[in-house]
This record gives C-alpha cells, sequence and structure tokens, in this order.
C-alpha cells in the first residue's frame, strides 16, 4: 500500500539544492545524530524551485512518514502523505493540492483495521467517520484538536500582554529603532511570531522566535512566555493526546521619540 519511490528529476547543467538530514526527539524536539532514539528527516529535491519530498525514518531505520511538497522551502504539501507504524503497517493516508486537503484523509488502527474516513474539499471536511477497534462505527470526533490556554486565546493575549517588559539595553535598542523610523514616518508595525511547543500534560516544552521584525523584542516575548503559570488543554491528533504546535504572532507600533508611545498588540494562530 506505500507509494513507490520517487527519485529526483535529472536537471543537466544544473546543481540541485540540498538540505542536510535533521534530527528530532519523539516529542519532535531538536536532536542529533549521535542520540539513538531520534528520528531522521531526509529531503530530496526534484528540481532547483524547491519541488521534493521529505522522507521520515524510525531510529531503526524504517520510513515512518513520506511527505511530497510542492514546495519545501514554504512547507506547502502537494500530493499524498502516508505514515507508517514501526512494523510497516500503514497508520495515515491524507491528500494534498499546493498546501489545502484535498480528497481523502484515512487512518488506520495498528492491527490495519480502518479508524477514520473523511473527505475533503478545499481544505473542509464534507463526510468523515469514525470506527472503534472492532471495525463498528463511534460517535464521529475531529481530527485535530489544537491547544487550548486556560479562558482562551484573549486570557492568553492579556497574560502576555502584562508580562512583556524591557530591560535597560531592549530600551535602548527600542528608542534606537524608534528614532530611526522618525526620520521617515510615525507608527510604524512589528512583528515578532514566538512558537510554543505544547507538551501532553499540558506545560510548555519549547518556546522560540520563528518570525521577527524587530530583534530587541525577541527575549522580552520568550521572557514573558516562561511566565505564563498555568498548563494549556493540551492538543490532540485523531484521539491521541500529543505534542502539539501554536504560534503566537506579537504586533507592535514604534512611535516617534517626542511621542514617547510604546504599544503591543497580540493575537494566537497555530503555526
Amino acid at each position: 500500500m506505500a507509494l513507490p519511490l520517487v527519485s529526483p528529476a535529472q536537471v543537466p547543467g544544473r546543481v540541485l539544492p540540498t538540505q542536510p538530514a535533521q534530527f528530532y526527539t519523539p516529542d519532535f524536539l531538536p536532536a542529533t545524530q549521535f542520540d539513538t532514539t531520534a528520528y531522521c528527516a531526509e529531503t530530496m529535491f526534484r528540481d532547483s524551485l524547491g519541488n521534493g519530498v521529505t522522507r521520515v525514518y524510525y531510529p531503526t531505520g524504517q520510513l515512518r512518514q513520506y511527505v511530497p511538497y510542492a514546495n519545501v522551502y514554504r512547507g506547502v504539501r502537494h500530493g499524498t502523505v502516508t505514515t507508517w507504524y514501526k512494523d510497516g503497517q500503514m497508520c495515515t493516508k491524507e491528500d494534498y493540492l499546493r498546501g489545502v486537503r484535498q480528497g481523502e484523509l484515512l487512518t488506520y488502527y495498528p492491527d490495519g483495521t480502518l479508524k477514520r474516513r473523511e473527505t475533503y474539499e478545499n481544505g473542509h471536511c464534507g463526510i468523515g467517520s469514525c470506527y472503534g477497534p472492532d471495525g463498528q462505527p463511534v460517535p464521529y470526533f475531529v481530527y485535530e484538536q489544537l491547544p487550548l490556554y486556560p479562558g482562551g486565546g484573549l486570557v492568553l493575549i492579556k497574560e502576555l500582554s502584562k508580562a512583556v517588559r524591557l530591560n535597560p539595553q531592549e530600551v535602548q535598542a527600542m528608542r534606537r529603532e524608534s528614532y530611526r523610523q522618525s526620520l521617515y514616518f510615525s507608527g510604524t508595525q512589528r512583528e515578532v511570531d514566538v512558537q510554543l511547543a505544547v507538551a501532553p500534560d499540558g506545560h510548555i516544552a519549547d518556546a522560540r522566535v520563528v518570525h521577527s521584525t524587530a530583534r530587541f523584542l525577541n527575549e522580552a516575548v520568550l521572557r514573558a512566555v516562561a511566565k505564563l503559570k498555568r498548563p494549556f488543554v493540551p492538543g490532540s491528533r485523531d484521539g491521541q493526546v500529543m505534542v502539539s504546535y501554536l504560534t503566537v504572532p506579537v504586533y507592535y507600533t514604534v512611535e516617534a521619540p517626542n511621542q514617547g508611545a510604546y504599544r503591543t498588540y497580540q493575537s494566537p494562530r497555530r503555526w
């Protein structure tokens, strides 16, 4: 049932881009090749425009996941994404069309019994059915459930907003930024996106800035994340609680120095 291997296209006279193997733990945190429990992800390109596939392997070397991309750099999935259990039995099969779910989504129990069948159109699930280990229908439950902070997104926004504090060095960096902006225009918006890895027990296992247009704010945002005291309701996929990711974009406005204004606005979103 596995997809056939696809070799990279041959492009005479051109050197295809390469991407080194990446290693990560079972909780999807960064690891090294010296970690004998780490998964290995290898990407092969079909052309110089980013079209390619990523293959993920178990620590034993068994193929775990096959992900075709229309653009590897942008993470645009295109084709059938397939995962397997350690014994080679198919686990999931998902169809994508240029980054959007389109077609069937199938999941299986370890013994090969169908667990879920859904049909998607333009990213929206139209028909869905779930089954128990005995193959009998069970009440439908959503495939993916994002992590939720107690009280919801607005509470998360409020707590992070209160916790963001700049140290003296960051204040000076902000003032320099404000001065440079005042030479041209006031009220320029900047953004810092921080990615949260929410563990199965609800605590934040990792936090990192994935995009920023204001480096002086990066560490302040990470310190604010560390001050969150309440655990999340963890995310799940196909009924199984697992490590999940949430990206919180932090927007702020740099005002002219004579105005002395600095404000932030935050809104959580999935990465």
